[in-house]
């Protein structure tokens, strides 16, 4: 009953689109509602570390992207019911003239690039608008175009060839052609992941050791501890970018790397940029990078194994409008319309990454004084403009990161 079976698809389909859009434009509001009672003065909590002046910016400039993100977010499902149900992803891959891979890898590239043009606006906005009047953006159109020319290079280098080779597979291996690229895309994450600190990162950022003989010798102690390596310490430029600062871990082997914005170092004194270091070097010790890419790997095999059994299913692809079948057309509808059944795994992912940085939190409060490292935080909240109050539904669906006053109160539970 292969008609029957594209019918509730496509009904479970749209059912997803409508209800999950609905849901996340529901849960801004609740969002906005919570920011809005807390709009004049802090909570008690933080009084003594932030300033009303402080506090009104970070909930205005927090409304101000929740209200932007609303429009965003119509026009995503105005987009992906484009693609689909009014069968523009269709129409256009019977628009490409070429034939077999080559066919494929345009329709797919050919996607890719309309959907960067028609992002384009929405992040030029972003920057030049939403962050600029916060007094965040430190871009100039020059840095933004290059920006995004050598992610659309560096795209087009990494890409093509690993989608000619997964299309290759596919029409070589038969039924187990899934298996193949499977490993091959596994295999060339890793390796991405490895290469990115050293190779990737810098054509858009400049790096350079942490200087100052006092913040050396704190490091040098942390890392030892740690079973680390003080010379996989940096400084990224980040100013040029943005006012923002932040700090985070990244790579694998001898390619990792913790990795400090300049904007951060400005901001936080020597005691509490140690305990920052301490909270990414708890994530080293604890192996959560190796962990996330294990979950990334579960799911991507569930994936590819999903592909695998639907390759030849007509009823799968008519039941996301294509009457067209091919590789491209399948791959496709595993990276655009897999996400809108996919997303209610996000608060779980979420729950996992909070998870995550209460352990982080807990390493760094043993290496460090757990005050330094509340200082530190709260500067960080101060400095990004980040609101110190959520909505308890927004922040479980969508923040990686605790809500501060909890993470400030496990914090002081660790104080001597």
């Amino acid at each position: 009953m292969p008609s029957l079976y594209s019918y509730y698809t496509q009904v479970l389909f749209l059912s997803f689109i409508i209800v999950n859009h609905a849901v996340e434009i529901y849960l801004t509001r609740r969002q906005l509602e919570a920011l809005q009672k807390h709009a004049l003065t802090p909570p008690p909590e933080f009084s003594s570390y932030l300033t009303d002046v402080e506090h009104q910016k970070a909930i205005q400039y927090s409304s101000a992207k929740l209200k932007f993100s609303q429009f965003h977010l119509m026009y995503s499902a105005a987009l992906i019911m484009y693609w689909f149900p009014l069968r523009g992803a269709e129409k256009l891959f019977l628009s490409i003239s070429a034939t077999g891979m080559h066919r494929d890898v345009l329709f797919l590239l050919s996607i890719t690039l309309i959907q960067f043009i028609l992002n384009l606006p929405w992040t030029i906005i972003s920057t030049f608008y939403l962050e600029e009047k916060f007094g965040f953006n430190k871009s100039t159109p020059k840095i933004f175009t290059i920006d995004r020319l050598k992610g659309l290079v560096l795209g087009g280098v990494i890409g093509i060839p690993l989608l000619y080779a997964v299309l290759y597979l596919f029409q070589a291996l038969g039924n187990w052609w899934w298996l193949a690229s499977f490993l091959l895309v596994t295999g060339f994450q890793f390796f991405l992941v490895w290469i990115y600190p050293t190779v990737i990162a810098p054509l858009f950022n400049k790096f350079y050791p942490l200087e100052g003989e006092e913040l050396k010798q704190g490091i040098e102690k942390l890392v030892e501890h740690a079973g680390f390596n003080a010379k996989e310490v940096f400084v990224m430029d980040a100013s040029r970018r943005s006012a923002h600062g932040n700090a985070y871990f990244t790579g694998f082997g001898k390619n990792k790397r913790v990795v400090f914005f300049d904007t951060l170092l400005k901001q936080l004194e020597i005691k509490e940029i140690l305990a920052i270091l301490a909270h990414e070097l708890g994530h080293m010790k604890l192996k959560h990078i190796p962990k996330s890419m294990i979950t990334s790997i579960f799911f991507s095999f569930i994936g590819f194994w999903l592909m695998g059994q639907l390759t030849d299913q007509v009823w799968f692809y008519n039941g996301h409008f294509l009457r067209a079948t091919s590789p491209g057309i399948l791959l496709l509808i595993f990276t655009q319309a897999l996400p809108v059944y996919t997303f209610w795994f996000s608060p779980i992912m979420a729950w996992i990454s909070r998870k995550r940085e209460f352990e982080a939190d807990a390493y760094a409060a043993k290496e460090t004084d757990p005050k330094d490292l509340i200082h530190g935080l709260l500067k960080l909240y101060q400095h990004n403009a980040s609101p110190v109050v959520s909505d308890k539904y927004y922040s479980g669906f969508y923040h990686s990161h605790p809500p501060a006053l909890q993470r400030i109160k496990k914090l002081e539970s660790f104080k001597s």
